[in-house]
């Protein structure tokens, strides 16, 4: 058994079912092994290698399995960076595994040679380059334990070709698996029950309670036991980008998304108006709180912080308690003690007033959801995508125009509907590709993606690939012909001085029609909706160019950005 075939064997014995990769001259041992271990491993060919991370990125939100990805040397490391680095950042276990150069030719400008090990090491939890073929089953078990304890990451492996075509003697196989780290998060930690009791009294004795969930609360499956724990002390939920979907949106706890991009404004007013806040699954980072303005500093005010990683607790605020562990465990045992210390409580005062803030605001944007006007509002557009919404979806949007339209005003129905959007760097070009892994770790789910004209040219070639596995994605273009996003702030803080920020409109439906979807060309309300109508009646993937107001046209719900204009206009006034 050579080395290439006994890490295949290790893939399977964790139940790897999928791989995503591009081929390459240093990959060949490995593609054989693959091939002869169908159909227990299938390969997943993208079109590039950043693109094979993305898609391993949104299997492993969805799947809860570590995602497995490959590319050949030299050039294929240098394209992963961008997704391996954004899954380890938005604490995803991703594996990418790199076969590389023979290591005889270190040091002698063999061609692809690169020191993949140097290039990972800051911005995965763990880079290695194996040396001996002898080591394949213990460094595998290495990356997935690694990959999925603690607070879950990405992992990168360079296998040379010694190692993949050397010989492993029969005496020294070991390929056995720690099945516990086939998912994640593994080895779940509990919270200390003291601490668990003290957070259970402030949540009692509190008059205006809230509960902020982030993304780390969607990785640990907490959403039921969140919604359970808030009924019964009628508790206000909010949730940042990244938690977003965590429980039905048209619930009545539940009152939207916080922070700068996409934000509502009655669970802004909630956060500021509690005395005791619980982070679940939050780093409380930059865009959440506003650049750290919110909650502002109250001597009285209460805030709780539950994470699986210490390093994050207490990191941009005093925290009044910290607890590491992970979230559902931990809300699990908080629910217990609740129960045994107060009765289940009606529906506050503070809730009923909270969603009569709600519901004006929603009757306030009912206006913009049918307007007519062309180009085509954003928020039409979501509106119109709210109404066809099935009840089991997964949402994938990209930076830039379809998110903060989305953040505020998609409706997802719960039944495990989820929203993914890379907030780690906000890279484009992720929701195509996305979609490749999100349709192999939800079957049952519809798969709609959201994307703007600057991400498809970064990720347009994986239109193909969606045409070749016949995934059934209804794919929506925000077409605006600029990078709208850069060129709004050109608007607000370069005095309008704008460069490098508008491109030719091109025909993308014909791109889409090239690579195999069908696809409309849309510009009109009325050609929106038979649009969308046709696109939920195809059981293939289908292409949607939508022409749509800029946001220089009309400022998006960006609260830093509304701030700035209204500081303008004061000045120009002044």
């Amino acid at each position: 058994m050579n080395g290439a075939h006994a890490l295949v064997e290790m893939l399977k014995a964790y139940q790897v079912e999928l791989v995503f990769g591009v081929p390459g001259d240093t990959s060949l041992p490995l593609y054989e092994a693959l091939h002869n271990a169908a159909p227990a491993i299938r390969h997943i060919l993208a079109r590039d290698e950043r693109s094979a991370t993305f898609m391993a990125d949104a299997y492993a939100r969805l799947a809860h399995k570590p995602g497995i990805c490959e590319c050949p040397s030299g050039a294929g490391p240098l394209y992963s960076v961008p997704g391996i680095a954004e899954a380890n950042a938005s604490s995803i276990p991703v594996i990418l595994i790199t076969s590389d150069i023979p290591l005889a030719g270190e040091g002698k400008q063999t061609i692809t040679e690169l020191d993949c090990q140097k290039l990972f090491d800051s911005i995965t939890k763990w880079s290695s380059v194996l040396k001996s073929v002898s080591k394949v089953p213990e460094v595998v078990r290495r990356a997935f334990r690694i990959a999925t304890t603690g607070r879950p990451g990405a992992i990168h492996l360079a296998f040379p070709k010694e190692v993949t075509t050397g010989e492993l003697a029969d005496d020294k196989v070991d390929l056995y698996a720690e099945l516990e780290c086939a998912t994640y998060p593994a080895y779940r930690t509990r919270g200390a029950r003291g601490e668990l009791e003290k957070i259970a009294d402030y949540l009692i004795q509190a008059e205006r309670p809230i509960i902020i969930a982030g993304g780390g609360a969607n990785h640990a499956q907490a959403g039921h036991v969140i919604a359970n724990l808030a009924e019964w002390l009628s508790i206000p939920v909010v949730t940042t980008i990244s938690g977003q979907g965590l429980f039905a949106d048209d619930h009545p706890l539940a009152l939207g998304v916080i922070g700068d991009n996409g934000f509502h404004p009655h669970a802004h007013q909630a956060v500021e108006e509690s005395d005791v806040l619980l982070y679940v699954g939050c780093k409380m980072g930059s865009v959440s709180t506003i650049n750290w303005s919110m909650p502002s500093r109250k001597p009285d005010r209460k805030i709780i912080q539950i994470d699986l990683n210490p390093e994050m607790l207490g990191n941009n605020f005093q925290n009044t308690l910290s607890v590491a562990g992970d979230a559902r465990l931990i809300m699990e045992d908080l629910f217990v003690l609740i129960q045994a210390k107060a009765l289940r409580r009606p529906e506050s005062a503070r809730t009923k007033k909270l969603n009569l803030e709600r519901a004006r605001f929603w009757e306030a944007a009912e206006g913009e959801f049918v307007s007519d006007a062309t180009p085509l509002k954003p928020q039409r557009i979501i509106a119109a995508l709210n109404k066809r919404m099935p009840k089991v979806s997964v949402v994938i949007a990209d930076a830039g125009t379809p998110t903060p339209y989305t953040t505020r005003y998609l409706k997802l129905r719960g039944n495990n509907s989820r929203f993914l959007i890379p907030r780690a760097y906000g890279g484009l070009g992720y929701a195509i590709p996305a979609l490749v892994g999100a349709h192999f770790a939800r079957p049952d789910a519809r798969l709609i993606g959201l994307f703007g004209d600057g991400s498809l040219g970064m990720s347009a070639g994986e239109l193909e690939t969606l045409a070749r596995l016949n995934i059934p994605a209804v794919l929506l273009h925000f077409n605006n012909s600029m990078f709208g996003w850069i060129k709004c702030l050109q608007k607000l803080h370069s005095a309008e001085k704008y460069l490098s920020v508008d491109f030719t409109p091109g025909n993308p439906a014909m791109v889409a029609r090239g690579f195999g979807l069908k696809a409309l060309e849309i510009s009109t309300a009325a050609e929106l909706e038979v649009g969308l109508d046709e696109a939920f009646a195809q059981n293939g993937p289908i292409f949607l160019d939508v022409v749509c107001e800029t946001e220089v046209d009309q400022l998006p719900p960006v609260y830093t950005w509304h701030r700035a204009a209204e500081k303008l206009t004061k000045g120009q006034k002044g």
